[in-house]
């Protein structure tokens, strides 16, 4: 079976890639390590019989909930009033961890006369950060400036010469004054350098009255020390969310990152990328920032990538598109008197899918029903359009892809085994410039249907990916410059770029792999229904998956229940013992990184020969990012 498409290819400048940061290849000759060497017990599992996510939208009742033992623990994070009652519980547990993420403020710097930076500067340094740490999160979080997480590696905080953390309204006051924004005597509000009033609205989810409203109000109690007009406006999440046709001036919310990447760096604040849904959601302008793009994305040395990265963060932090408010302090509660082997995971804390991969009874039994506690109701479960945290909890236990992101946020394999990186320096037949991944995946994987999983099935992934993005999928710009993808034998698949870069292997390694069978574009669901397909919710629809659980009942708004898969992959005997994780001692840590990438050999395995071939070149796509975006 050969995929072909016949597409032209576009100049390099037209070309836009999501990468995300892969810390653990990143390493030098002497100090290569196969994820084949990191410990197989985390992969197996599961060990319970089923998990329930149930809808309990009040915070006060996941927590009567959890004191009560109606659920195990709660996928969101309790507010630190909660702190010593679920503190002073010998059956409860308290996971707390600094947020890799943050609440922030996006400007919509096309809107007069916030595309003028110096306005937005003059809002940041009016800005009380303290104020929100001690006030709002009561001491349970830290003033924080760049748009790079504080525990992300990538982040030069320390760097700047000066930060936004406490009200600073004279240097603002300074600024508007020399930029010729007036008084206006009759109202006494500034007027804009063109003689026009101007009032400024901050959005915020009404769901979230004390921390999103809070910090919405100490945006306008900055705005107004500067003598700008404003006021705080209480919104939906649908009015103010992330979305095309996102009509704001500033709004409050919060993202979280499940990865330490930062190529999201170019393509979030690309002027190319203003005015695209969801792209460039602050419509962000600016040559100089535009021209470190290309170091940031097809650099090959750690060096290079960071340089770029703090530079940008610098352009960043003087033009504030965006204004971080806070990285708060995460606390998730989770009982003990039943289960154990909860997973500490930096990208999804406690609640997250390794937990679910490991949880298991205090006795070392299998079997067991493990009730947890999700905000709000699952808007999709498609993937290719859900943009909730809640779908995206229970479809990660639903899904295959070749690396999942271990606990510690480095690449952990699922239905890869090996993979061999090569350039042309390595390898002849390579051409020139180019990037060629050769991943060998496992022979076990099934479908719930049955039906084994083939590299036919990555490689369509990709092709649906690819095609699908016509029609508006925007996981086509996972894709990137990608240049060939291919099945060289029935497990051996080949994935070529047209570049080399620092980030290619995560275009396409922590993606969902889907079953060819059911998405083929000639008796499956086809290019154009990726945003139709609505698996759970439409029962006519094919709902065949590959991961440690399957979706087996739900009642709409109550609770969405998944069982143990006895097709998994890596599926736990019942009849072994339970063995604990422990460390990935094999693993890499930031510090391994300073070093010049090595592309010889990143795993080696020796490959077979094969026939099918599929040749694209890659176009400008939208993208999706990996990461939720929470009110708070």
């Amino acid at each position: 079976m050969i995929f072909e498409n016949r597409r032209l290819k576009v100049q390099k400048k037209a070309i836009f890639t999501i990468f995300v940061l892969l810390l653990v290849f990143l390493t030098s000759p002497n100090n290569v390590q196969g994820l084949e060497s990191t410990l197989s017990n985390l992969s197996t599992g599961p060990y319970v019989d089923e998990v329930i996510f149930k809808v309990i939208e009040n915070q006060d009742q996941r927590v009567l909930a959890l004191l009560e033992g109606e659920i195990e623990m709660d996928t969101n994070f309790f507010d630190p009033v909660h702190l010593s009652t679920l503190d002073a519980d010998p059956n409860i547990d308290v996971y707390t961890a600094l947020r890799n993420g943050y609440g922030h403020i996006t400007i919509n710097c096309e809107k007069y006369p916030l595309n003028i930076s110096g306005l937005r500067r003059a809002f940041a340094f009016a800005f009380n950060k303290t104020r929100v740490t001690e006030e709002i999160l009561d001491g349970f979080g830290i003033e924080h400036d760049s748009l790079v997480p504080r525990p992300n590696g990538w982040c030069v905080e320390d760097q700047f010469d000066y930060h936004y953390y406490a009200a600073q309204p004279d240097i603002g006051n300074q600024i508007l004054d020399a930029l010729n924004f007036t008084i206006d005597a009759g109202t006494g509000f500034r007027l804009a350098p063109d003689g026009t009033p101007f009032e400024i609205a901050i959005k915020y989810a009404a769901s979230s009255p004390e921390i999103a409203g809070g910090t919405a109000q100490i945006a306008v109690d900055a705005l107004r020390s500067l003598g700008v007009k404003a006021e705080t406006l209480a919104s939906t999440f649908e009015e103010y969310g992330y979305g095309p046709l996102w009509d704001f001036d500033m709004v409050f919310y919060a993202v979280n990152f499940h990865t330490n990447d930062v190529d999201w760096l170019a393509y979030e604040y690309w002027s190319e990328y203003a005015d695209e849904p969801y792209q460039n959601p602050t419509n962000f302008r600016n040559a100089t920032y535009d021209n470190c793009i290309d170091q940031l994305l097809y650099s090959t040395t750690y060096e290079e990538v960071f340089e770029a990265a703090s530079e940008m963060q610098k352009i960043l932090h003087y033009n504030v598109p965006r204004l971080v408010v806070y990285v708060d302090t995460y606390m998730q509660g989770y009982r003990n008197d039943q289960f154990t082997g909860h997973v500490e995971d930096v990208g999804r804390n406690i609640a997250g899918s390794w937990t679910m991969r490991k949880i298991h009874k205090l006795d070392g039994t299998f079997g067991g029903s493990i009730p947890v506690a999700i905000g709000r109701i699952p808007d999709s479960f498609n993937f290719f359009v859900t943009n909730s945290v809640d779908s995206a909890s229970i479809l990660s236990e639903l899904w295959p892809s070749l690396y999942k992101w271990g606990p510690d946020l480095k690449p952990w394999q699922d239905i890869a085994e090996n993979v061999l990186t090569e350039v042309h320096t390595d390898n002849p037949e390579v051409p020139d410039g180019h990037t060629r991944f050769t991943i060998d995946i496992v022979h076990n994987a099934t479908w719930t249907d049955g039906t084994p999983i083939t590299g036919t099935d990555v490689v369509y992934s990709i092709i649906y990916s690819f095609e699908s993005a016509i029609y508006g999928n925007p996981a086509g710009s996972d894709i990137g410059d990608l240049f060939a993808a291919y099945t060289r034998s029935t497990f051996t698949v080949i994935i070529e770029f047209s570049t080399e870069s620092y980030w290619h292997f995560s275009n396409f390694a922590f993606d969902y792999i889907i079953p060819y069978h059911i998405f083929n574009d000639v008796t499956g669901i086809g290019y154009d229904r990726w945003n139709t397909w609505n698996p759970v919710f439409d029962p006519a629809e094919p709902n065949v998956n590959c991961g440690p659980f399957t979706f087996t009942d739900y009642e709409a708004g109550e609770y969405y229940k998944i069982e143990r898969n006895p097709l998994f992959h890596y599926a736990a005997d019942p009849n072994a013992p339970i063995i604990e994780p422990t460390s990935n001692t094999t693993g890499h840590t930031n510090q391994s990184i300073v070093q010049e990438m090595n592309w010889s050999l990143v795993f080696g395995f020796t490959i077979g020969s094969g026939s099918t071939i599929v040749i694209f070149y890659s176009l400008v796509m939208i993208n999706k990012s990996r990461r939720n975006v929470e009110s708070n």
